[in-house]
């Protein structure tokens, strides 16, 4: 019983000479998988606390946990609100957002060593809290993505939009997801940032053999935005594959209409989603994995997502349209092939084009790669980002 005692008095002891370190997010961080990766970059060496939505994450010390009802950029009070954005009362209009309000009410000031603010819309409230030493900012995509239009818009929302990428140059440190993003910041706005690519956790597991005709897999959201349909046109009349879609609803009848544009193509078919934890097994069982999303806006233009490392980790081939930060990754390590431009008929023929010996070779390549394409090697930029802050280069993590 005493040595157990005196094991709590060491450990607590132990917690308190760590630094505290406070990660800011929006979103329910549960779901959250960048979030998650911070946790679990940084929980070892430092008293982590979060602030969000939903429960706690496993292994923090302390959640400040914003309710549902305070989701939402535009305060309440409508008029009061106009005003303070048409005088350029950026900041007040700021506080007055129902989550940054909320949050200001359940984070007490001065208590952090350090913050990272994850998306531009935390790092106001990062420097708002007071952190000893400062904060880093995690701007997971092109945030100046214009959200609105008109002359609203104009007269008030892009000048508020201006000033939070303002705030940005009061982090200590900047990271973002691609190359490609990373240059934008650079060239429009003069924010340095690292890359941390949203790379998936090395998963020990070996390529499959590959089946004939192959099978082929998609997974994600059914968001009408990132055109699934011209995946499924892709396969029609192709008889050397198949294609699995794995999706997500992301509102009501996203999936339904998917199945209705599929009908008659028999080559697709439709599997029910798997828990995050057997995503990458399951993958596994496949021969190649498929993404093709044409370039809408910049953020698609430049998108390098988790399903593509996904891919990587469960051994398979690769086929994508020539998205540059996807086009580059698949390149330099010879993961597949990279259709012509972003229509159904050139993704048509660049899956035509695989043969069994082909697949084989990219699946050994991903297998090469999965070490280097890991979250392992991907999320250093992170602790080296909290290290220098706290000025502890090369003492921790």
């Amino acid at each position: 019983m005493l040595a157990g005692t005196v094991r709590e008095l060491v450990n607590a002891r132990l917690v308190a000479m760590k630094p505290r370190l406070l990660i800011l997010c929006f979103s329910p961080l549960r779901r959250d998988p960048r979030v998650l990766r911070q946790l679990a970059l940084l929980s070892d060496s430092y008293e982590i606390s979060t602030c969000g939505f939903g429960p706690a994450p496993d292994g923090v010390q302390e959640h400040y946990e914003i309710a549902e009802d305070s989701i939402g950029w535009w305060p309440s009070e409508v008029r009061m609100a106009g005003a303070l954005l048409l005088g350029r009362r950026f900041e007040a209009f700021y506080r007055n957002e129902p989550r940054v309000r909320a949050a200001l009410n359940l984070v007490p000031k001065g208590t952090f060593d350090v913050i990272i603010a994850n998306d531009l819309n935390t790092v106001p409230l990062a420097a708002l809290l007071e952190p000893v030493k400062g904060f880093h900012a995690d701007l997971h995509e092109w945030e100046p993505r214009l959200p609105g239009r008109g002359f609203n818009w104009t007269l008030m929302g892009l000048p508020y939009l201006r000033w939070q990428l303002r705030q940005v140059h009061g982090a200590k440190s900047v990271s973002t997801v691609c190359q490609g993003i990373a240059d934008r910041y650079r060239s429009d706005y003069g924010i340095e940032a690292s890359v941390v690519m949203n790379a998936s956790e090395y998963a020990d597991l070996q390529p499959s053999a590959v089946r004939t005709p192959l099978r082929l897999v998609h997974s994600g959201g059914a968001n009408p935005a990132r055109r699934i349909d011209l995946m499924i046109d892709a396969m029609r009349g192709l008889e050397n594959a198949t294609l699995d879609l794995m999706l997500m609803p992301t509102g009501e009848g996203t999936v339904e209409s998917l199945k209705a544009h599929a009908e008659g193509i028999e080559n697709v078919r439709f599997r029910d989603p798997v828990p995050f934890k057997d995503l990458v097994s399951t993958l596994s069982e496949y021969d190649a994995g498929i993404f093709l999303l044409p370039p809408t806006n910049f953020n698609y233009e430049m998108a390098l997502p988790n399903k593509l490392f996904e891919y990587v980790q469960a051994r398979l081939a690769v086929v994508i349209g020539p998205s540059p930060e996807m086009a580059r990754v698949v390149r330099e390590h010879n993961l597949g092939v990279v259709s012509d431009d972003f229509t159904s008929e050139s993704l048509r023929a660049a899956i035509r084009s695989l043969s069994a010996a082909d697949v084989d070779r990219f699946k050994a390549n991903s297998h090469a790669a999965a070490h280097s394409l890991s979250a392992d090697q991907a999320i250093r930029p992170w602790a080296d980002a909290v290290n220098s802050i706290l000025n502890l280069e090369g003492q921790r993590v």
